[in-house]
């Protein structure tokens, strides 16, 4: 037989608001009667409900979590990149006495963008289900989301920061790193370079304004967006290297893609780095040393950027925090043997 609060109370010979006092800590109870109340419950054997103790104080000690590029949850357990986040994230959780609640997206972007359907993650924070909500990867803006920040909701969201006055968020520059990439190819002489990546809109803008500033007619960047299947990637593939004028240079930005890309290279013939360069992302440091050959890489670092987007939200939830703080998270090039540097011809 389940023992309820009102046993306790029965036993105790109080009444249940008493016995609820001193479940939560809140308010005043004499020495004498909570300890007759604490004999009740170890006579009884009661273990208190956690989960409603929380909401009587109107907490549920739950962070949600959610990435809203990443659409179909079943790709997370190979997503590194998501793997640290959670890492990452858990670690201040547990410090912390929270639990981590993963929020799965799954509507349409450009739904959710038109304001034909609500992001998950957007009725939790309202109805209080959970305490605080962590986006761990670049919000879709929409109504929903727009509402949350001008209310000040508990919230940190990844990625550049969208306005300037409001908003909690974590950035690793990613403008920054990729063009520090496409710097790297050409300082190694590279002029035709090939980028495969998810960001077409802000990858399209970096590559327009790298041209620009290079003013170098030899100059070929394309870009490409980057298919999560395999077999439209290696469609993908197929295509650009098998073209005539095929690039010397390939940014890879998926990781879990490249020892498949090398693959790929070596059964038409082509060799990493003699005659296509690769540089990918990486999240989790020293992963590029996984593939054969090492390939160099940007490390950005997931963990980090997690550990600082949930100490982020405490300051806030503790009010240590005004609703406007941007953290920058540096990343670097780890140099390794997938870049060859060419001779320019004349």
């Amino acid at each position: 037989m389940k023992i309820s609060i009102y046993d306790v109370a029965s036993l105790a010979g109080v009444s249940i608001s008493t016995v609820s006092r001193v479940l939560n800590g809140k308010g005043y109870v004499s020495s004498q009667t909570e300890k007759k109340v604490k004999d009740a419950m170890v006579k009884l054997n009661f273990t208190p409900n956690v989960i409603a103790q929380n909401l009587a104080n109107s907490e549920t000690k739950l962070i949600g979590l959610c990435f809203p590029s990443l659409l179909n949850s079943t790709e997370a357990p190979s997503n590194t990149y998501v793997l640290e986040f959670m890492k990452g994230v858990n670690r201040v959780l547990i410090q912390r006495g929270y639990h981590l609640l993963l929020i799965n997206e799954i509507n349409d972007i450009k739904q959710i963008s038109s304001d034909h359907c609500t992001p998950q993650y957007y009725s939790f924070i309202k109805q209080k289900r959970i305490d605080g909500l962590i986006l761990g990867s670049t919000p879709v803006l929409c109504s929903s989301f727009l509402e949350l920040l001008n209310h000040k909701m508990p919230m940190v969201y990844i990625g550049e920061k969208l306005f300037h006055d409001i908003g909690l968020n974590v950035y690793a520059q990613y403008k920054q790193y990729s063009r520090d990439v496409l710097e790297y190819f050409y300082n190694r002489n590279h002029r035709h370079i090939a980028v495969l990546s998810m960001g077409e809109e802000e990858m399209e803008s970096l590559i327009r304004e790298f041209k620009i500033e290079k003013h170098d007619e030899k100059l070929k960047v394309e870009h490409f967006n980057c298919p999560r299947n395999m077999d439209s990637y290696l469609n993908l593939l197929k295509t650009i290297f098998t073209q005539k004028n095929k690039p010397a240079g390939l940014f890879v930005e998926d990781i879990s893609k490249v020892q498949q890309t090398i693959n790929f290279l070596n059964n038409i013939d082509l060799e990493v780095p003699n005659d296509v360069s690769i540089i990918t992302t990486e999240h989790f440091f020293q992963d590029g040393e996984q593939c054969y050959p090492a390939v160099t890489s940007v490390y950005v670092p997931a963990y980090q950027m997690a550990v600082e987007a949930t100490t982020l939200l405490f300051e806030y939830l503790q009010g240590n925090q005004d609703f406007y703080q941007e953290v920058i998270i540096d990343s670097q090039i780890v140099e390794r043997e997938s870049v060859k540097t060419l001779t320019l011809l004349p």
